[in-house]
């Protein structure tokens, strides 16, 4: 409908001009080079409109080769791109060899020929092929120019997950000369800092952890946190009490109230033989944020007093009296202190409550040594049918069938 209208409307404006020009076609004199041209209005204006088709045929013949080379180039990095999403999509199926082939096709012919190493890396990786993988990284870093970090950070990553430490130290260093280093960076740094117990370092980290943007309060709250568990326990396992001393001394306000850090000095402690210092610890934690874990800890005391621990620690059952993990905890420190007859009443009410493997062990043990050896190995059957989670259902075994069967079985050998 509006195609013929706008038909209709150019032959109505068409047929006016003529009218017009047929009436007066108009004169046209132009002087150029000392002579005269004429000529109408009309041929005037075809001479103008044959001249402007011929210059932009000539810039057409001018420009041909440059724009066949710009469309030749533009179709190879359209293939590239497609090569690229279907490598992305084969990768994420599962495809890791074909993903891998698919992603370093076209790779010559891409815009950003890093992205297609790197991914291409990333699926080596997942097939355990390392050679391959590290040749990704190594033509992913020789394309990316300027701009190293995304080739580094993930190179980095690829070496902590396979525990190559120092490697992944010197490519994080690399990152940091760069000036590129952003949060997955720190992080990257923070963590080989950890796994390499540098302490010192990885608390001097701290500050640009919190202040770079990208990395959550919480998450820097619990690396410094892991940093000061880490630290504590490696005293521990040392049994080294001044190192673990200093290691305290140095945990903050905030941090030593943590349960989960407590526990975790206070069995540092009992491994260097400070036992007394554990008590004080735990202790103090649990009378202001009842913890199990810290609960069980206490029961691992070997105080020099274990009587006076053991009053403590029962202290807190007329307020957690159906606790299970102070019941028992209270049971190992009674059999410290020698009173075996409320070690085993402790057993028996904390394994009615919850029952516990480590509780019927214990039972099982004391009523051993007790010279109860039927009470013993019910304990043991108890704690493996808890185990297992049932009892085996074994028909009952009549002694005179059984024996008539086995004295049938000798005649027949």
């Amino acid at each position: 409908m509006k195609s013929g209208l706008y038909i209709a409307a150019a032959m109505i404006v068409a047929g006016l001009l003529a009218n017009i020009v047929l009436g007066d076609p108009g004169y046209v004199a132009l002087r150029f080079a000392g002579r005269l041209i004429e000529m109408s209005a009309i041929t005037f204006g075809l001479v103008l409109i044959a001249a402007y088709f011929a210059v932009r045929l000539l810039i057409k013949l001018i420009t041909a080769r440059r724009s066949w080379k710009a469309a030749q180039e533009a179709r190879r990095h359209e293939r590239a791109r497609r090569s690229f999403a279907q490598g992305i999509l084969e990768l994420s199926e599962g495809n890791w060899e074909t993903a891998e082939n698919t992603l370093t096709r076209n790779v010559r012919e891409a815009e950003n020929p890093a992205a297609h190493y790197l991914t291409a890396a990333r699926a080596a990786d997942l097939q355990g092929a390392s050679q391959r993988r590290d040749e990704w990284l190594a033509r992913a870093l020789e394309v990316s120019g300027d701009r190293r970090a995304p080739a580094l950070i993930m190179q980095a990553e690829v070496l902590l997950k396979h525990k190559q430490l120092q490697a992944a130290l010197a490519t994080l260093e690399q990152l940091e000369a760069t000036k590129e280093q952003n949060a997955r960076g720190l992080l990257l740094l923070a963590r080989a800092y950890r796994q390499m117990g540098d302490w010192q370092k990885l608390q001097a980290l701290e500050p640009r952890l919190r202040s770079t943007r990208g990395i959550p309060a919480s998450m820097v709250d619990e690396t410094v946190a892991q940093v000061h568990l880490d630290r504590l326990k490696d005293a521990g396992n040392k049994c080294d009490l001044n190192e673990l001393r200093a290691a305290w001394k140095e945990t903050s306000r905030s941090l030593a109230k943590h349960p989960e850090i407590v526990v975790t000095y206070a069995r540092a402690s009992m491994a260097c033989g400070d036992h007394e210092a554990a008590e004080a610890a735990l202790r103090d934690c649990i009378n202001k944020q009842w913890n199990e874990g810290a609960v069980l800890a206490y029961g691992e005391l070997e105080t020099d007093e274990p009587l006076k621990t053991l009053d403590r620690a029962e202290a807190w059952l007329p307020e957690h009296g159906d606790d299970a993990a102070l019941l028992f905890t209270c049971a190992q420190l009674a059999t410290r202190a020698e009173l075996y007859g409320k070690a085993r009443s402790f057993l028996e009410t904390s394994i009615a409550i919850r029952p516990r493997l480590e509780a019927y062990q214990l039972l099982a043990n004391l009523m051993e040594q007790l010279g109860e050896r039927e009470r013993s190995l019910k304990a043991l059957n108890d704690a493996l049918a808890f185990a297992v989670g049932r009892k085996a259902n074994l028909p009952k075994i009549r002694a005179r069938r059984w024996q008539e069967r086995r004295q049938s079985d000798r005649r027949r050998s």
